[in-house]
């Protein structure tokens, strides 16, 4: 089932603020302007909802991963620009990752399931960028899989603190820890410079 557009963004917007437990069908037809009885010609549950909103996120970070990431040959240019598309997901759908980071558990097991496929289709392309670097003699041989979860908590816990009015913006902020990482992964030479 296709779920508007703005049934999807007004749940975010009510799970973000209330918690999805709290929440009700309700605050979203009133965010949206219908009736709640109305809301069920576009969803069968409250779930439907949540899964949307996970379901969306996803498939929007590794489409504009994927694209971001064509003609990058570099590997440093290429972590870059996932960093980049993940703090401007944030900017873009702060209350969306809000949710997605928030109420990941609560989707049922099949869903739950989708999800985690999803998210584990993510974390292999920046795994793999990293992999590529440390195989290019680019970036130290650190351990695949630490690296990049620690590369993700980093960027993922800008959903608290970003503010689109802030004194930095999200392209600002991806390559100030792209830089902090780069720091930290790039191989030194025996003067202990940068290559």
């Amino acid at each position: 089932m296709e779920i508007r557009e703005d049934i999807v963004k007004a749940a975010a917007h009510v799970f973000s603020r209330d918690g999805y437990q709290r929440a009700t069908l309700e605050d979203v037809a009133q965010l949206v302007g219908i009736k709640k009885g109305s809301l069920y010609h576009h969803i069968s549950s409250k779930e439907d909802l949540l899964f949307a909103i996970h379901d969306r996120l996803a498939d929007e970070l590794i489409a504009n991963t994927r694209a971001a990431l064509q003609g990058a040959e570099r590997p440093a240019d290429r972590l870059r620009r996932i960093m980049r598309v993940s703090m401007r997901l944030i900017a873009e759908h702060q209350e969306e990752v809000t949710v997605f980071l928030h109420e990941r558990h609560t989707l049922t097991s099949e869903r739950w399931q989708a999800v985690v496929a999803k998210r584990d289709e993510y974390e292999q392309i920046v795994a793999g960028v990293l992999a590529e670097g440390i195989e290019a003699g680019v970036f130290r041989p650190l351990p695949v899989r630490a690296s990049t979860l620690g590369i993700l908590g980093m960027i993922n816990w800008g959903y608290q603190w970003f503010r689109p009015d802030g004194p930095l913006s999200a392209d600002e902020i991806a390559d100030l820890f792209t830089d902090i990482v780069l720091d930290g992964v790039r191989r030194r030479d025996s003067a202990g410079g940068k290559e």
